[in-house]
């Protein structure tokens, strides 16, 4: 089982409060969202028991029966229509809880990762550095996460309202064919409980935003941190401080791969998972789609649904791709300090640092999948071979 030293990362988002620069308010969202969904203890023990049954309650009726209700029903239903309509969601729903659960057993890496984002910010001094950073990385970021909301609301409202219009129409039926230990045609209440329950599952977009958010706006700050150590570099030109420059810059660098390779162990499991489950998904959706929906709503929310679902992946892909971009282009933002008239140890010390960063810095998920949009295009690609 994982420590429980971490606990107290939230508190994190403290540290540099009273900076007028600070990468970690990004993540306040997040790390509320967190404390909702019950996988992180609060600091204030007076309160610590009632969230652990807060925590119990609400993962137990989430994250176990509201699959398992799934997985019955998958299994009790006889119609081809109720079947495809149930494992269109079901691999959705799976996917987020595997997610949530690695999210869970590797929250120390997310205390590592602001903390080594504190140290890089103390590092942003220049004027033209903080505009960079505060009006172009830290808004990206939020546009991220304003944007993986987006998806998930327009999905939960689509279902809802296909569910409502055809309910109107006469047929009242739920969201998921699924599987509950009551009759839910018995009575208006029985159905209304069975109905509520199943919409409480927009519980399952705010784990989601969880897992699909924070590594794609880590992933932002590092490739804006990249960028603003380029230019560092670039702007080395005294020689009577210039080993020092670069000493420190170097430092940087290191620090830059220390985060890589903390997202890359943060993400090694959920974005596998997610990828895995997006071509899966996309492939089963399109075969239900041509050949059982038949009701216009429906045909929109799974239009919607189908959408979304690479779109859940592609800022998390494209940063990865921003990122290594920005790591190859240090190679050229050292060349472009004005080494010529620096001294042998600088000249030394410079080489040895432009064969660091030639290497190729990607961060790979599931051991050998690189984030990158090449991945993304070639999921798209294998949700076609799927279903082709």
């Amino acid at each position: 089982m994982p420590k429980i030293y971490y606990i107290n990362f939230i508190d994190k988002s403290d540290l540099l409060r009273d900076m007028t620069l600070s990468g970690l308010t990004v993540f306040r969202f997040n790390n509320a969202n967190l404390r909702y969904l019950g996988l992180v203890t609060p600091t204030n023990r007076r309160y610590r028991y009632v969230y652990y049954l807060y925590s119990l309650l609400l993962n137990t009726l989430i994250s176990i029966c509201y699959p398992a209700h799934l997985m019955i029903g998958l299994f009790q239903m006889e119609q081809k229509t109720d079947i495809f309509k149930n494992i269109c969601v079901i691999f959705t729903v799976l996917a987020c809880i595997i997610k949530t659960f690695a999210l869970w057993w590797r929250l120390a890496d997310i205390e590592t990762i602001y903390a080594i984002i504190v140290k890089l910010d103390a590092r942003i001094t220049q004027p033209e550095d903080v505009h960079f950073y505060t009006s172009d990385t830290l808004r990206r970021a939020k546009h991220v996460q304003y944007f993986l909301i987006l998806l998930g609301v327009c999905a939960f409202a689509a279902s809802e309202a296909a569910t409502i219009f055809a309910g109107i129409m006469g047929e009242w039926r739920l969201m998921y064919p699924a599987y509950f230990p009551f009759d839910i045609s018995a009575s208006a209440w029985h159905y209304t409980a069975a109905h509520l329950y199943q919409a409480a599952g927009i519980i399952l977009i705010f784990q989601n935003l969880s897992n699909d958010s924070f590594p794609a706006m880590a992933l932002t700050l590092l490739a804006g941190h990249t960028r603003l150590l380029g230019k560092r570099i670039a702007r080395i030109d005294d020689a009577a401080v210039s080993v020092a420059q670069l000493q420190r810059c170097i430092e940087d660098y290191r620090d830059l791969l220390d985060l890589r390779l903390t997202i890359q162990s943060f993400i090694a499991v959920s974005a596998f998972v997610q990828l895995l489950s997006t071509g899966v998904n996309m492939c089963v959706v399109i075969f239900y789609v041509i050949f059982y929906v038949n009701d216009i709503l429906w045909y929109i929310y799974y239009m919607v649904y189908l959408v979304a679902m690479p779109f859940e992946i592609f800022p998390l892909c494209y940063y990865g791709t921003c990122m290594q971009l920005e790591f190859e282009q240090l190679t050229y933002a050292i060349f472009s300090c004005n080494w010529m008239d620096q001294s042998a140890v600088f000249k030394r010390n410079l080489r040895i640092f432009t064969e660091q960063t030639l290497r190729n810095q990607i961060v790979v998920t599931g051991g050998m999948f690189p984030v990158n949009l090449d991945t993304f295009f070639a999921t798209l690609k294998g949700a076609y071979s799927l279903f082709a």
